[in-house]
């Protein structure tokens, strides 16, 4: 995937091109949970590198838990070599790098935060599992099994080809 600045603005939630070292933030606060969402999208100093972040912070630990939990981390990289382009380099969920896993990933990667910036933004804590269910589909794409032709097969009458040799003992 290549897309424009405001294009990958615009896939990743922030609806504005941000400016040099800008960064957007979304924050909620679940009081039953004890815990705080934040995601942020932020810009290096010449709008060569993009990164969109998704964390957790909890208020009260679980044996061996970290007060941090970093749920998503995206990164996306102008290209020279393509016009200048932005295209989206790596994709950290739970720990699990994306990149090249099935096809479209860069994509479904911006699809998959935006969703969560989307349930921040509604106050409530995001279903990580259920929005990665829902907007990471591993198939499709690169050629599998799908095919591009008719799914009907064809019905041939033999007597009505080109040239049918049947009738002038050259059979078949």
């Amino acid at each position: 995937m290549k897309a424009s600045y405001k294009k990958i603005m615009d896939l990743l939630g922030v609806g504005r091109q941000l400016n040099v070292y800008e960064t957007q933030p979304w924050l909620m606060y679940d009081d039953e949970k004890a815990l705080t969402c934040e995601a942020e999208v932020r810009c290096n100093q010449d709008k060569s590198e993009i990164e969109a972040e998704l964390q957790f912070m909890y208020d009260k630990l679980k044996e061996g838990q970290l007060p941090v939990e970093q749920i998503c981390l995206i990164k996306v990289k102008r290209q020279v070599s393509l016009n200048n382009q932005y295209v989206v380099t790596s994709c950290l969920i739970n720990g699990t790098e994306r990149k090249g896993a099935f096809y479209d990933w860069e994509t479904q990667s911006c699809n998959f935060f935006r969703s969560c910036v989307r349930e921040i933004k509604a106050d409530k804590v995001p279903d990580i599992e259920a929005i990665e269910k829902r907007e990471m589909k591993e198939s499709g794409g690169y050629g599998g099994n799908q095919g591009d032709g008719s799914n009907k097969s064809p019905k041939i009458n033999a007597g009505q080809l080109m040239y049918d040799r049947k009738g002038i003992g050259a059979g078949f």
